[in-house]
């Protein structure tokens, strides 16, 4: 959270959940940021993101959102969204930050190690662990030469784009590679117009993990993620060859946050979760009892 504050950035998670039962939940997991009780939905029905595979009678789940995270400006622009096909997973908190500030494809200032005349690649994950379900980035950023292009999908067959490639992990699972958006040049030598992208170029890859294949020490529990980045450029007459850097992260895997109940009994500090959720299949049946808890 110091990080949101210190860009002037403000998060909130909004809930179907009444405000008691968020309060034990943030009393119990010492949350620092804001959380909006939004019991009828309201809000949820406002943004379009009602659940709707949960028919209205199958209690206590109608209400519901789809998971997932909107960045909205000061004027209440919606300007990037975070939704997952996989309801268990959650974009991590440096992905949330960087499309609130607008730094997904900023390049970082160049070191003083950077080659003159060839492309020079640096790979890093964004943050330090790797909870299940929730999701980091594989960064790359590759510096590239005055008056050399690296080239963006599509290609022609023998050419390669510019990617960050996982190696066949069991229990690493990857999205789709965000990259800016590229230009068309076309070759002088051959005539041939390819995709490329102007200057320095960042890509990112989602990544996230489901608890299949952790490696346990004295230390904790970690997952080893990797693979390589690949890419090709160009300039206005000719091709280079196509190069590659392999990477290897071994990241703190965490824990899941779990309710305190099932599973998370007698594991995780206690909310009152069997009383909230009672009170909610009451409220959501139309029989609110009132009374217990209050």
């Amino acid at each position: 959270m110091e990080a949101y504050r210190a860009a002037g950035v403000r998060l909130y998670a909004l809930s179907y959940d009444e405000p008691d039962a968020l309060a034990d939940y943030a009393q119990a997991h010492d949350t620092t940021f804001t959380m909006l009780s939004d019991p009828d939905s309201e809000v949820i029905k406002s943004f379009g993101i009602l659940n709707t595979l949960i028919p209205p009678d199958d209690h206590p789940w109608y209400g519901l959102p789809f998971p997932g995270s909107y960045v909205i400006d000061a004027d209440g622009v919606i300007v990037a969204k975070f939704f997952e096909h996989n309801f268990a997973v959650r974009s991590g908190p440096e992905q949330l930050l960087a499309a609130a500030l607008g730094h997904e494809f900023e390049v970082p200032a160049p070191s003083n190690e950077q080659p003159a005349d060839r492309v020079s690649a640096d790979v890093r994950i964004d943050g330090d662990r790797l909870p299940m379900g929730v999701t980091r980035q594989i960064v790359a950023t590759f510096r590239v030469p005055e008056g050399q292009h690296l080239y963006g999908k599509p290609v022609p067959d023998g050419l390669v784009a510019a990617a960050i490639e996982l190696d066949d992990l069991d229990g690493i699972l990857s999205y789709e590679l965000l990259a800016p958006p590229t230009s068309p040049l076309t070759l002088t030598g051959s005539g041939e117009t390819l995709q490329v992208y102007e200057g320095d170029v960042v890509l990112r890859l989602p990544v996230t993990q489901n608890a299949r294949k952790m490696q346990k020490d004295d230390d904790g529990r970690f997952v080893t993620i990797s693979g390589r980045v690949r890419w090709q450029t160009c300039d206005d007459t000719e091709c280079f060859l196509p190069e590659s850097m392999p990477f290897s992260f071994r990241v703190e895997a965490g824990f899941p946050v779990l309710g305190d109940m099932g599973p998370g009994v007698g594991r995780v500090p206690a909310m009152n979760g069997a009383q909230h959720f009672q009170r909610l299949i009451d409220r959501r049946a139309g029989t609110e009892t009132g009374g217990e808890g209050q």
